[in-house]
């Protein structure tokens, strides 16, 4: 009798489980998959982020992707470049950071002695921009590292236009105002 017992128990608990297992595989009506912008999320703690900055010419405005504050797209016929303005938190390696990007640019990593950072100031901050030109592909990057968070400012293109738009750069680079 106890056999049977066991037996019985174990077969409505196994088709039990499969039928929740079976159950929520369905996908569920009125549920949606939502991105919250970092910059609002209440895990980070942080308060919404308004900028102000000044658009040179020829850029144009775009709808920002996740982790973006601000993006723009430059375009000269075929050519077109991006950039992005992105707020990460304190204390980001520099070194770590100019080698993603060196990366993406299909440069090989330096050392930060062989790093060739310029000063720069963006928004009344102290910044560093680096210039990685590659085979094909420029990237121009300024970060400003404050006490609270690190900010990204990179403008990514062929090197004809990238190139051609380091003073607007420059320029759009200082006229951020950060909060």
């Amino acid at each position: 009798m106890t056999f049977r017992r066991v037996v019985a128990v174990g077969t409505l608990v196994l088709l039990s489980g499969c039928s929740l297992w079976l159950a929520g595989c369905k996908p569920a009506e009125g549920i949606h998959q939502v991105r919250v912008p970092a910059e609002i999320s209440e895990r980070r703690g942080t308060k919404p982020t308004t900028l102000q900055y000044v658009t040179p010419a020829g850029w144009t405005v775009k709808a920002n992707g996740p982790m973006r504050l601000a993006s723009f797209d430059i375009m000269d016929g075929e050519q077109k470049g991006d950039v992005s303005i992105i707020r990460l938190g304190p204390d980001q390696s520099v070194p770590e950071n100019v080698n993603r990007w060196r990366g993406q640019i299909k440069l090989a990593p330096a050392t930060e002695g062989e790093l060739q950072l310029k000063p720069i100031r963006c928004g009344g901050h102290d910044a560093q921009l680096v210039q990685l030109v590659g085979e094909t592909e420029t990237i121009l990057g300024v970060i400003v590292p404050q006490p609270d968070a690190t900010w990204f400012v990179k403008l990514h293109g062929p090197n004809a236009l990238a190139l051609r738009e380091l003073e607007k750069f420059e320029a759009f680079t200082k006229s951020i105002e950060l909060p």
